[in-house]
């Protein structure tokens, strides 16, 4: 019964393991994606956290959606395509995702009006008109209800400490104390195969061979023990007990003292 719970709970760690090194993984993919492609994505896929009710059915605040990396500039999109541009909000550079409700053709130039589909709270259509250039990503209709915030608290510092770092640091230190426990277990199994190798030799009782074997094991452990205590560092101190012998064995060209006798 406990060797089926250790290997049900060592199966469980592996997999927290691997989970958290594919989190890793994706977010430094992430990471480096947004330096070169100018936004974060997968594979050419960005997950966005929504950070609004502006779409309100379509996705909802906290939402984390996947949009489709479009690198072609001259890519063209239509009416009802749900696209991500960049925009700026208060002198801060951040990504929008809004509908496409109008194409605007002029000299040549095509350009897009956006909107939000939250009708309830009166959003009119985006101010500034966009063409392909400022389009960075098309909404692929895939979402993660409310797992927005979790997303953009996993890509800062602390996030990434206490979700990916801390637990990589925790597995590691366990995966270490396994092994050990292991190899020393490893250690007294090839050590009772060789008692019984020695053992099955003579023609010894059944009682007489498991003794033989415990004094075997005994004498192991002592070995080790002692290995153990060699390798400790000298702290500095003295030998009290080599001292006092010392004290009491007499000096080089002195007879021993003898006892006095009580009267």
């Amino acid at each position: 019964m406990k060797k089926a719970i250790k290997g049900i709970f060592n199966t469980v760690i592996d997999i927290l393991v691997v989970l958290v090194l594919i989190i890793s993984i994706l977010t430094v993919i992430l990471s480096l994606s947004s330096k070169s492609a100018g936004v974060a994505n997968i594979f050419g896929y960005v997950p966005l956290s929504v950070q609004s009710g502006s779409m309100e059915p379509t996705f909802y605040q906290n939402d984390l959606i996947f949009c489709k990396h479009i690198e072609d500039k001259a890519y063209s999109y239509k009416v009802d395509d749900i696209v991500t541009f960049p925009m700026e909000v208060d002198g801060v550079r951040i990504l929008n995702t809004h509908r496409i409700i109008e194409v605007i053709e002029d000299n040549g130039t095509v350009f897009y009006r956006t909107k939000g589909d939250n009708n309830q709270t009166n959003y009119e259509a985006d101010r500034k008109l966009i063409t392909s250039d400022d389009i960075v990503a098309l909404y692929t209709g895939k979402r993660i209800g409310g797992f927005g915030k979790a997303f953009t608290f996993l890509r800062t510092q602390l996030g990434f400490f206490l979700c990916i770092l801390l637990p990589m640091i925790i597995f590691f230190v366990y995966e270490l104390i396994r092994v050990i426990v292991n190899f020393m277990a490893y250690n007294k199994e090839k050590a009772v195969e060789q008692a019984l190798q020695t053992v099955s030799s003579s023609e010894l009782t059944e009682e007489q061979k498991q003794r033989a074997i415990a004094e075997y094991l005994a004498q192991q452990k002592i070995k080790e023990e002692a290995a153990a205590e060699k390798q400790k560092p000298d702290d500095g101190k003295p030998d009290e007990a080599k001292d006092k012998k010392q004290e009491k064995s007499p000096r080089q060209g002195e007879e021993p003292v003898a006892d006095e006798e009580e009267e």
